[in-house]
């Protein structure tokens, strides 16, 4: 009936190991290793967990890889920094099954008080999500050309484009300890900071038009600028690297580059 999906890189080994936990040995597990070498050793790994050893391909393209070799109908992404209720996957698959024609259900990441609610535009936090398989599949999976940021958003507007339902389901609430399942540094804050802009912008330019894409992104050039120049004024290297990095991932998209930075 269902499949889990994670995406591991460099993963920290207690999270990822207090995950499958919860997990356990009821359903089938697809592990698309993205550090391609990670270490198992010590981690507890049952007899229906797959695990697919990949480079450094961004978290969609990752995923894309564990939906190809799914054969549920049904298969759970989820970030592996999540916290869940024991019920929640037997609730997850009971709406899965009561809806019809859709392609992803996301659980309530925040606070909606709503039973259900359709995803239009739908511009947030998805580190879980149900997709039913083959529409997804249809609808073409994520685009590889994102590395992080805005895929799912990109699926899901894909998905209204096709007329097929997508649904924020706020009954099911789940708690994500945002970018902790990888060990923070410096490095790592930069590149996310490339990437969120850079993928901001290639969102709105692939699905609506350069001019929209620029209007929605230049309030955040405008901003990062003044704030170089504080920083700079201030000498606070981190933060003026922050910035900098933001207005770098942003040219970039604008001048037509595709996504490169890389750790």
């Amino acid at each position: 009936m269902i499949t889990f999906i994670i995406v591991v890189y460099k993963s920290d080994k207690y999270k990822l190991s207090k995950f499958l936990k919860i997990i356990g040995n009821k359903y089938k597990l697809i592990i698309i290793d993205n550090s391609y070498n990670y270490d198992f050793s010590g981690i507890k790994i049952s007899k229906k967990t797959k695990i697919i050893r990949s480079k450094n391909i961004g978290n969609g393209s990752g995923i894309n890889i564990g939906i190809k070799k799914c054969k549920t109908k049904f298969a759970i992404y989820s970030d592996i920094d999540v916290k869940f209720k024991k019920n929640f996957v037997t609730n997850f698959i009971n709406y899965a099954k009561n809806f019809k024609n859709f392609s992803i259900l996301i659980p309530n990441h925040g606070k909606t008080k709503i039973s259900k609610i359709p995803v239009n535009d739908y511009i947030g936090e998805a580190s879980v999500m149900l997709y039913n398989v083959n529409k997804v599949k249809n609808l073409g999976l994520f685009d590889e050309n994102y590395f992080l940021y805005f895929e799912e958003t990109d699926l899901l507007l894909r998905s209204k484009r096709r007329n097929l339902n997508s649904y924020l389901i706020p009954a099911l609430k789940i708690k994500h300890q945002r970018a902790s399942s990888v060990k923070k540094n410096i490095d790592t804050t930069f590149l996310r900071a490339w990437h969120y802009m850079w993928s901001m912008f290639y969102f709105y330019r692939k699905n609506y038009t350069y001019m929209v894409a620029f209007r929605k992104i230049s309030k955040f050039i405008f901003k990062d600028s003044i704030m170089l120049l504080y920083y700079l004024c201030l000498m606070d290297k981190n933060n003026f690297k922050l910035r900098f990095y933001r207005l770098y991932g942003a040219i970039s998209s604008m001048i037509g580059l595709k996504s490169f930075l890389r750790l």
